[in-house]
């Protein structure tokens, strides 16, 4: 004899996904470090903010023509090209590109 036995919808499905944000995420940071004279060095970083908006760009502002330490840019082609503005002028100073980094970080 076949006997059938009910089963509740919560029992045959996984549960929703809980998209929301307080779970951890990761972005992609690109970081160039300048170097001159051996002892001084200056870090650019252009990443993605915390909420995939906007591009932010991180320099000294000493060295950006806006004269601010971060700016934020609505596409990725206009903050590539904040930063070779920085570096053409870091490299016709005399500085040099001693690294670069493409690194995960996590974002809570």
């Amino acid at each position: 004899m076949n006997t059938m036995v009910p089963v509740s919808r919560r029992d045959t499905f996984a549960p929703p996904v809980d998209r929301s944000r307080r779970y951890s995420r990761h972005v992609r940071v690109l970081r160039w470090t300048f170097r001159r004279d051996g002892d001084e060095s200056v870090v650019c970083e252009l990443a993605l903010t915390g909420e995939d908006r906007e591009y932010e760009l991180r320099a000294p502002a000493e060295w950006n023509p806006t004269g601010v330490s971060v700016e934020r840019f609505d596409d990725a082609l206009t903050a590539f090209q904040r930063h070779a503005m920085i570096e053409r002028q870091l490299l016709d100073l005399g500085w040099t590109l001693d690294g670069f980094e493409s690194e995960r970080v996590t974002v809570h």
